[in-house]
């Protein structure tokens, strides 16, 4: 795959910065990169019904504690 295809499969997400340089440094400490850690991810989420309910409930908790 040529370097120029590579780049248009991706796109930019924004995320906090303390969020990104937790994904930096587990992707570095095991060697993976980042955008693939996010990836899988985002398939393991998917696949678990218990834990996208366990995301999606954290979700609304921290938006209701931001907006207090």
């Amino acid at each position: 795959m040529s370097a120029d295809k590579s780049k248009v499969d991706r796109k930019k997400i924004a995320v906090e910065e303390p969020t990104y340089d937790q994904l930096k440094n587990f992707s570095r400490f095991n060697g993976i990169k980042t955008r693939s850690v996010v990836a899988s991810m985002v398939d393991i989420m998917l696949q678990d019904e218990a834990l996208s309910r366990r995301i999606v409930e954290q979700c609304i908790a921290t938006d209701l504690q931001e907006t207090d």
